[in-house]
C-alpha cells in the first residue's frame, strides 16, 4: 500500500520517489494512486507537513522542533480558556509556537464559529477554500532558560511586531492568548508599552 496523507481540503496526496543523477532521491507529491514509484512509508528524516494557511501539503526534511509538547498544550490550552477563537490550530517547528486563526475569526466579523459551525454556515465544502491566518507566534529566546517572545502579526507596513518577552511561558500565554481574535491585539505595539 502507498504512504498517503489526506489534508483538511479532503484532498489525498502521494509521494513518489526519483533517483537524481547523483544517485540521491527526489521526492515528488500526486494525487494519482497509480503513479510509479510510490513510497510506502515516509523515509527516514523526511516528514510530510500540512501548511495551516490553505493546507498545502508537502514533503521535506525534517525541521528541528526546540519546544516541548508540554509547551505547545500551554498555549492550546490558554487559547481554550481566554480567547474567543473556536477555529484555530497550533504548528510547532525549531523554537517557534505558532498560532493561525480561521478567516471566519476576526474581530471585524464578530462571529468565532467552530470548524462544525464553518461547514454549517458555509457549505459542507467550506474547508476546501477556508484559510488560516498566522496571528501570532510563542518564539524561544533561550533554550536553556527557556524564556519566549510574543511576536503578532501586524500590517503590510510591518509583518510582526514583538510584544513582550519573559521566562514564564504560561503567563506570557494566558496574558496574550485573550487578545487573539479582539480589537486589543492591535494595541500591543511597542514591547512593555501600549499603542
Amino acid at each position: 500500500m502507498p504512504y498517503a496523507y489526506t489534508n483538511r481540503c479532503g484532498e489525498t496526496h502521494y509521494f513518489r520517489r526519483v533517483a537524481t543523477k547523483k544517485g540521491g532521491f527526489r521526492y515528488y507529491i500526486t494525487k494519482d494512486p497509480e503513479a510509479e514509484g510510490l513510497i510506502e512509508e515516509v523515509p527516514e528524516g523526511f516528514e510530510v507537513v500540512e501548511y495551516p494557511y490553505e493546507g498545502r501539503v508537502v514533503i521535506r526534511k525534517k525541521a528541528p522542533v526546540w519546544v516541548s509538547e508540554k509547551e505547545i498544550d500551554i498555549v492550546r490550552q490558554a487559547m481554550e480558556r481566554h480567547s474567543p477563537v473556536q477555529d484555530f490550530i497550533i504548528t510547532a517547528e525549531e523554537g517557534k509556537i505558532e498560532i493561525h486563526i480561521s478567516q471566519f475569526s476576526h474581530y471585524f466579523e464578530g462571529l468565532y464559529p467552530t470548524a462544525e459551525e464553518a461547514k454549517e454556515l458555509y457549505s459542507e465544502d467550506v474547508n476546501k477554500w477556508k484559510r488560516y491566518d498566522w496571528i501570532m507566534t510563542f518564539e524561544i529566546m533561550d533554550r536553556e532558560k527557556r524564556s519566549f517572545r510574543v511576536v503578532r502579526k501586524a500590517s503590510v507596513r510591518y509583518l510582526a511586531v514583538p510584544i513582550d518577552e519573559g521566562k514564564g511561558l504560561e503567563a506570557l500565554a494566558n496574558k496574550y492568548c485573550y487578545h487573539v481574535g479582539r480589537e486589543s491585539l492591535l494595541q500591543f505595539w511597542i514591547p512593555g508599552e501600549d499603542w
